[in-house]
């Protein structure tokens, strides 16, 4: 993923929310979408992008990720490390991809990344369209752990 990582440099993570608003300048050719898989879509190419902002510790609504099609399980995972309300790192890692490794490693599985649980989740999001499950994750152990899934987009450190 091409980033601008000028505009990386200058965007204050402080506070709630994903910023996404101020993070789209930073990913020239994608648009800003509201969709339930997705923040993000290059229209030309039609890839897929969703943010997760975190100092480490980031919590998903797994119903979301049962049954996924090939298309979705390709949307890029994007995690956003920050601290100190500066981004520090930038990584990516397909949904699909990301999914496999949780649902595959003993450790995660114990914290609820296990195929019955997403499929459990996902059907009480079908009775409760608005009602979500949440599911932890430890951003930064994960990415440590699987470091070669990931694409390293952006340190904080490369900056002269």
């Amino acid at each position: 993923m091409l980033l601008n990582k000028s505009v990386l440099s200058q965007i204050d993570m402080s506070g709630r929310g994903g910023k996404e608003k101020q993070f789209a300048p930073a990913m020239p050719g994608y648009k800003r979408v509201n969709d339930p898989l997705r923040d993000f879509v290059n229209e030309e190419t039609d890839h897929s992008r969703e943010l997760k902002k975190q100092q480490n510790l980031q919590w998903f609504d797994v119903g979301k990720y049962h049954n996924l099609s090939k298309v979705e399980k390709e949307i890029g995972m994007v995690f956003v490390l920050h601290k100190d309300k500066m981004i520090q790192d930038v990584f990516e890692i397909s949904l699909g991809k990301m999914l496999s490794l949780l649902v595959g490693d003993e450790d995660f599985r114990a914290d609820g990344w296990t195929a019955s649980n997403i499929a459990d989740c996902h059907a009480k999001k079908m009775q409760h369209p608005t009602m979500q499950v949440k599911v932890p994750l430890k951003v930064k152990s994960f990415i440590s752990k699987y470091k070669s899934h990931f694409c390293h987009h952006y340190s904080r450190c490369d900056i002269s």
